[in-house]
């Protein structure tokens, strides 16, 4: 397992294309998702990862399971590729971590070629993990390589994800089931390597936006050119 992709909800997707141009970044657009109430656009890295800024199409409230992050638009949430999803959902599940059964989801890009990709989610009582997603059509067709993966601003990849939690103690051990891997622990959260990149489970602060609108991911760092780092919050 890897980390996928990051989530950052928008609320208007070429306001926000162009504010992330601007700061030196091949922004792509990704196309309108299969339920029609979100369309997306992508931040690719060399790595395949990327960030996803999404954004919904209407200002009607829906049932869409982000709806209630509207009013805290920023990072959300984040993915984790795997290769087998329904396995692994068994896999989990027997471990005691009850992952939802695979459901299948879609996007039309703007060439109107179609994707296909199934997820399943954490419980949602179980602060810091990921939701799971498995390509149903090529995953070069989702994340697009080439130029799309090149940045003015020479970004090459998100060195770390921080994730902010109330219980960090029952969020990390979600996290070793998960991943089987108990990580690094320190009085004030615990590190796990995916991939490439570092997962930083930590404690929520107090009495702060975040702590508003709830556990789930609190910052990343994307690497640079020359060992600089780009921070988004």
């Amino acid at each position: 397992m890897e980390l996928d992709h990051v989530v950052i909800l928008v609320d208007d997707l070429d306001v926000a294309q162009q504010r992330w141009r601007d700061d030196g970044f091949t922004v792509t657009p990704g196309g309108v998702h299969a339920d029609g109430l979100t369309h997306n656009a992508l931040i690719c890295f060399a790595d395949g990862i990327y960030i996803e800024l999404l954004a919904f199409r209407t200002p009607a409230a829906t049932t869409h399971r982000w709806d209630r992050f509207r009013a805290f638009p920023g990072l959300i949430d984040y993915a984790v590729l795997v290769n087998d999803l329904p396995m692994l959902v068994q896999q989990v599940s027997a471990r005691g971590l009850n992952y939802t059964k695979a459901v299948e989801g879609g996007r039309q890009r703007p060439d109107g070629v179609m994707i296909r990709w199934r997820t399943s989610w954490p419980p949602q009582d179980a602060e810091g993990l990921p939701f799971l997603i498995e390509d149903l059509t090529p995953r070069e067709l989702r994340v697009p390589a080439g130029d799309h993966r090149r940045h003015p601003n020479g970004a090459r990849g998100i060195a770390e994800l921080a994730v902010a939690v109330n219980d960090l103690d029952r969020a990390a051990h979600n996290l070793a089931v998960l991943f089987g891997n108990a990580g690094v622990n320190a009085d004030e959260s615990r590190t796990l390597i995916i991939g490439g990149s570092v997962l930083c489970v930590q404690r929520m602060p107090e009495d702060t936006a975040l702590a508003r609108r709830g556990p789930g991911p609190a910052f990343l760092t994307v690497a640079l050119k020359d060992d600089n780092v780009w921070r988004y919050t």
